[in-house]
């Protein structure tokens, strides 16, 4: 929750602020504020989503793709793009229509090559040239060379390296579902956020915006147990999209052979209506979302290893170990109710929540074991984890 903006003066003058939205005074709609975050991106709070993407520097309005044009598109010195679409939110089937419409936009623009990006940005400005470099060298904080510049566009936009935010007001209503829509449909490596631009207005022309980030999407990272000869383990993260990793053709039937193992698990169908399905990573797991943001539940089996294990997992330290915390404190009624065999705090891997199992099993075992596991772990987690989510954010 949060209180409304007052402006004391040096004389003791308190001006309380009006909370206004976006269509109910007239020139402050979804144009209105596309413009003033674009004039003013220290609005954006983009430190708090990922600083890799900032400062960040406005390259142009109404950017036309193959998938309809973006409000407003920044990029940095980094070469990474950020991309904004302003909305009322009044609608929840528009909410869900534009998720959707930000997907489209990642899948076109990370066809583009720098030639593509330079003429429709110039384009939109009805301006030849160089565009994005010429903007940014003009803000750039060290010397930019424009060779380094353009392959490092051009390979953010090959990788789909973008921030991409919705901006309106008034947002809270399906906020989680939204960002499990994303964290469900995405394939690309970009970051998504939700930010409510909350609007007060002071006399009859002052007015103060207050940026809230309300969700965030994160690249997913993947646990690597690397045991030492004395048989301890110690867990890292690895990032899954690094912009060095290269996937030859072998890579890739190699993994359409590993996703082919799990079909019967993807295929499965859950108790809980709410739940989506599950979907598979690179990393050889099996991953679900859940309702609260950056917490996954995931499935693991070994190859060629009488190893399958379901676990809660975490797409950063500190949300796993801020789970780790709720969940040793709900720990009775987590072993009480699920299957027997569970561990908390799992001492060996360190995930919040697990279970194992190295029995030797025929696939078809495994699948069914797997199965029967998810849908247990989602039952009695899942409502947990909203409980866990709404108290942090009360």
């Amino acid at each position: 929750m949060y209180g409304n903006f007052a402006l004391l003066d040096d004389a003791g003058r308190l001006e309380k602020g009006e909370r206004i939205y976006l269509g109910d005074i007239k020139a402050k709609d979804e144009a209105w504020l596309r413009d003033t975050l674009f004039n003013n991106p220290e609005i954006i709070p983009v430190n708090d989503i990922d600083p890799t993407f900032g400062p960040l520097v406005p390259l142009c309005r109404e950017l036309r793709t193959d998938a309809g044009k973006v409000d407003a598109v920044f990029i940095n010195e980094r070469g990474r793009l950020t991309i904004v679409e302003c909305k009322l939110w009044k609608n929840p089937q528009a909410r869900r229509e534009v998720v959707a419409q930000t997907l489209d936009y990642v899948s076109a623009l990370s066809t583009w090559s720098y030639a593509d990006l330079q003429a429709r940005v110039a384009a939109a400005l009805h301006r030849r040239g160089n565009n994005p470099f010429d903007l940014v060298q003009k803000q750039a904080r060290s010397r930019l060379r424009e060779p380094e510049f353009v392959d490092a566009v051009s390979r953010s936009l090959r990788e789909a390296r973008f921030l991409v935010l919705l901006a309106g007001d008034g947002i809270r209503e399906g906020v989680q579902s939204l960002t499990e829509l994303v964290n469900r449909n995405a394939s690309k490596a970009f970051t998504f956020g939700i930010v409510e631009a909350a609007v007060y207005r002071f006399g009859t022309s002052r007015f103060a915006i207050q940026p809230r980030l309300l969700a965030v999407t994160e690249v997913l990272t993947r646990q690597l147990t690397i045991l030492n000869v004395k048989g301890k383990s110690e867990s890292i993260s690895i990032d899954d999209a690094s912009e060095d990793a290269a996937t030859t053709d072998e890579d890739a039937r190699g993994k359409e052979r590993l996703k082919a193992w799990w079909k019967p698990v993807l295929k499965m169908k859950f108790d809980n209506p709410e739940q989506e399905p599950p979907y598979w990573v690179g990393t050889n797991n099996v991953v679900l979302s859940t309702p609260f943001p950056g917490i996954l539940i995931k499935a693991a089996s070994l190859t060629n290893k009488d190893y399958i294990e379901v676990f809660l997992s975490a797409t950063k330290y500190e949300k796993l170990d801020a789970v780790r915390h709720l969940a040793k404190q709900d720990s009775r009624y987590l072993l009480d109710s699920l299957p027997k065999g569970t561990v908390i705090n799992d001492p060996e891997l360190g995930w919040p929540v697990a279970i194992k199992n190295r029995e030797h099993l025929a696939d078809s075992e495994k699948h069914a074991w797997l199965a029967e596991n998810l849908n247990a772990f989602v039952n009695v987690l899942r409502p947990r984890l909203k409980k866990w989510y709404e108290e942090m954010l009360a």
